[in-house]
């Protein structure tokens, strides 16, 4: 649950009649997928692929974007460690007033050893701290929630209100 207040995804920003299409963008192999999920299933494959063959040295996207719209109301950013079962995400959201909604998973598995950010360009100004590292496995309802729920952020881990995190 979040500290601090949801957002219901009917009050993000654009058209009222459009619906949200959940898209996501994943390092593999050296190659960058964009992705566009149909339903859960597709999430929960997704991420299946991206947790046994993704690069986890990247960080990896869940987008919400009203159909018909280049830019997209809500932005899960997120980086895991497969070696040390860790990972954290930032939430970043637009609502129909054009505020911006800033969310950070807040966990208990926070290591010294490990460096998680939450944007790839800027790595040293976007360190996700220790206290916001999850458990991998009790990250991806989190990650499936955020695609298909009609609350944001997912009520599946624990999220704190942080200062703006920067762009969607």
């Amino acid at each position: 649950m979040a500290a601090g207040g949801c957002l219901a995804k009917i009050d993000l920003y654009g058209p009222a009649d459009r619906h949200l299409q959940a898209t996501g963008t994943f390092h593999l192999h050296g190659s960058v997928h964009n992705v566009t999920f149909q339903d859960a299933n597709g999430v929960v494959t997704t991420l299946g692929l991206l947790e046994a063959e993704g690069d986890d040295a990247m960080m990896a996207h869940l987008y919400l974007t009203p159909q018909g719209e280049t830019a997209p109301s809500a932005n899960l950013r997120f980086q895991f460690s497969r070696e040390h079962q860790v990972a954290a995400a930032v939430l970043v959201a637009l609502d129909k007033q054009r505020r911006i909604h800033s969310w950070m998973t807040r966990g208990r598995f926070g290591r010294d050893d490990v460096t998680l950010v939450h944007d790839s360009w800027n790595p040293g100004d976007t360190v996700l701290p220790p206290e916001s590292f999850s458990y991998l496995p009790e990250l991806r309802p989190a990650l499936v929630e955020s695609a298909c729920a009609e609350v944001l952020p997912p009520s599946s881990v624990e999220w704190a209100r942080v200062p703006d995190v920067g762009w969607l």
